[in-house]
């Protein structure tokens, strides 16, 4: 099969040059290439579309796809997030259904059982698919920072929150209620894990979402659905030492390796810790670890670096922050997006690939504790480490 730069460096769409760029954004930050082209502006959707019918022999789509009542029916959200497919066009026993990677043939044959359905897979951009999903299903993927369309953007500026025009400091009495909100209670730790069990892979714990997903299967099934085959997740991954961390990166095979080094090492050090991606004017959370965490948490991360907070200070300083937190909205919603409750001091430092940070490692103690700081040191070296990991994977991105 054609690469898809290739292809679309043979069709005149961008250059090798747009192409390698991306390669390197991919690398960083995730996602698919045609994704990071897209961000880049190097290509329009129309031409993404095209070269990935071409790419996979399939037909495409692009621009605002408007999807068949009857077929999206057929589909719960539960199983369209978990999938990632939305279906386009109901005829008889035939679906039509849209798809990023129409190879992932693990997830069209679960969706076919599901539906008992004769599919066929119509390619769409990804972010293109992930709007669909937010659309018909309330399903929030990872967020891309692709604003495909008007009506993409104009949805989410609706879920974002609006920008309170508070004075940087708020008053004392103020700081503390917004703190308060919303705090909770950590819940108790997870039973220590039995000699031979696989824990690599897994950052948080997931028991009290599996018995959400499993009450829900069941009342399914009694409704006379078809159950959802649940697969008990994985404990949290034990924490790493420093020197297990360095070994650990020196052999890293990708950006989510990356995440779950030094999360597992900050956790050795720290009751919860986040790991932030920064693009441009913000920052979004992309794993989180530790106590009250669940992987829900740092999707609901989303901090604007041109507000007065932690993060725009390590952004802009290029330096680690070690020290009670700022009474910024800014710091305020962040402590609200990981549940309430403010510590008595927190930690951040930046990680830098090819010169400029992209990436936020935060950590505290939890709400009224004090973060030790004598490890702080070490992980200074290992951001040091982390952006020879970068170098690493960039290197083999050419």
């Amino acid at each position: 099969m054609a690469r898809l730069g290739e292809l679309l460096v043979a069709r005149g769409d961008c250059t090798a040059a747009q192409v390698a760029e991306a390669l390197d954004a991919q690398v960083i930050y995730g996602g698919r290439l045609g994704t990071n082209l897209l961000e880049l502006g190097a290509v329009d959707e129309e031409a993404l579309a095209q070269a990935l019918g071409d790419q996979h022999g399939c037909p495409a789509l692009w621009g605002d796809i408007g999807a068949d009542p009857r077929a999206l029916a057929l589909v719960k959200p539960e199983l369209a997030g978990r999938v990632g497919l939305v279906p386009l066009r109901l005829e008889g026993r035939r679906l039509a259904v849209l798809a990023a990677d129409p190879r992932d043939l693990s997830r069209i044959d679960e969706l076919a059982f599901a539906t008992g359905k004769d599919l066929r897979v119509v390619v769409v951009a990804e972010s293109r698919l992930d709007e669909l999903l937010r659309r018909h299903y309330g399903v929030h993927r990872p967020d891309r920072g692709v604003l495909a369309t008007p009506r993409a953007a104009a949805e989410r500026r609706q879920e974002e929150p609006a920008a309170a025009a508070a004075p940087d400091l708020m008053d004392e009495a103020g700081f503390a209620a917004l703190y308060d909100q919303g705090a909770v209670t950590p819940p108790p730790a997870a039973a220590p894990p039995a000699p031979g069990d696989d824990f690599h892979g897994a950052l948080v714990s997931t028991e009290q979402v599996l018995a959400a997903l499993q009450l829900d299967a069941r009342q399914g099934a009694a409704r006379g659905g078809i159950p959802i085959r649940l697969t008990p997740p994985a404990l949290e991954a034990p924490p790493l030492s420093f020197d297990e961390a360095s070994r650990a990166l020196a052999g890293v095979s990708d950006r989510d390796s990356i995440a779950r080094i030094v999360l597992r090492c900050a956790r050795s050090r720290c009751r919860r810790a986040v790991l932030l991606t920064v693009r441009g004017h913000r920052a979004d959370g992309w794993e989180a670890l530790g106590e009250g965490l669940t992987p829900q948490t740092a999707a609901r991360v989303h901090v604007a670096l041109d507000q007065p907070g932690v993060f725009q200070t390590v952004v802009e300083s290029c330096s680690h922050f070690l020290g009670p937190l700022q009474k910024t909205e800014a710091n305020v919603r962040f402590l609200r997006a990981l549940g309430g409750g403010a510590p008595r001091n927190s930690f951040a430092m930046p990680i830098l690939a090819r010169g400029k940070v992209v990436n936020v490692l935060y950590a505290d103690d939890g709400r009224g504790r004090v973060l030790d700081g004598s490890g702080v040191g070490e992980l200074l070296i290992l951001a040091t480490r982390i952006t020879q990991g970068y170098d690493v994977l960039l290197s083999r991105a050419r």
